[in-house]
């Protein structure tokens, strides 16, 4: 056999020598990605040192606060950042009281609906100047599975009201919920609107009328001042609720942060 003919014998055994090995990896690594751990992707999918939180909320507190970064301490002992950019909406409340209400006030109510334009419930918030672009003026009664009652349909084929089963069956599917005041579940009414009066507490709504809003059972009705959030009034010990979206990277993305405060707006200074 010549010695060209011998070359090309070599060639072709070499090939074959290192192809079997690489197909055989190749299937095992397939093989090994079909058939691998769920935890393998609980890893990889996820950044490491990030805590995983519930998709429904989860409370922290603030331990260091910068002009762009927030670090909060879970309920598991967990630390993760926050930055301002990765935050959708930013909240913070206060404490107030119905002495502070003005006709700078507006209010938001929702509760039990006891008949006469009057809401039964335990607690209110209040907007004031550029905040209450927050809120519209709203006076919608709340079905028992919290779908609002609805005067039309999307077709605008006829009218509607909270009795008119099945014209609610046909925007909320075949489930349809307990009718309000009927099996012991009380309608309920949604209220928004600017600051009239107290003794009781009275807002003005659209349809040119007036909400009076009650305490309920327990007798108190505590008020919290909502305003949009800023770095500048985070402060280290604040309670925060949040709503993660996903982890980052560089930390945490959230589609709501709500800070709350322990003192009234009006007594605090952002420049201390």
């Amino acid at each position: 056999m010549s010695k060209a003919r011998w070359f090309e014998l070599l060639l072709v055994v070499l090939f074959l020598l290192c192809w079997q090995p690489g197909g055989a990896a190749t299937a095992q690594i397939q093989n090994q990605i079909q058939n691998r751990d769920p935890s393998f992707d609980a890893v990889v999918g996820h950044p490491r040192g990030l805590p995983q939180l519930p998709p429904q909320g989860a409370w922290g507190e603030v331990i260091n606060v910068t002009p762009r970064w927030l670090v909060i301490h879970n309920h598991v002992g967990q630390q993760f950042p926050l930055a301002i950019d990765d935050i959708q909406e930013f909240l913070i409340r206060w404490p107030t009281n119905a002495d502070t209400l003005n006709q700078q006030s507006v209010v938001e109510a929702i509760g039990q609906d006891v008949g006469s334009n009057t809401v039964r419930s335990n607690h209110v918030d209040v907007f004031v100047g550029p905040d209450r672009s927050l809120v519209a003026p709203t006076y919608n009664s709340v079905l028992p599975n919290n779908m609002v009652v609805t005067t039309l349909d999307p077709g605008f084929n006829r009218f509607m009201n909270a009795f008119d089963v099945a014209g609610q069956n046909m925007l909320y599917g075949w489930a349809y919920p307990v009718n309000p005041g009927l099996g012991g579940i009380p309608a309920r009414l949604h209220v928004v609107g600017p600051w009239l009066a107290n003794s009781p507490l009275r807002l003005a709504v659209p349809g040119n009328n007036m909400a009076a809003v009650i305490p309920d059972d327990t007798g108190q009705l505590t008020m919290t001042r909502v305003t949009r959030g800023d770095m500048k009034y985070a402060r280290k010990g604040d309670y925060a609720f949040l709503l993660p979206m996903q982890t980052l990277p560089r930390g945490l993305a959230v589609s709501q942060l709500v800070l709350y405060k322990q003192m009234p707006y009006e007594q605090f200074n952002p420049n201390k």
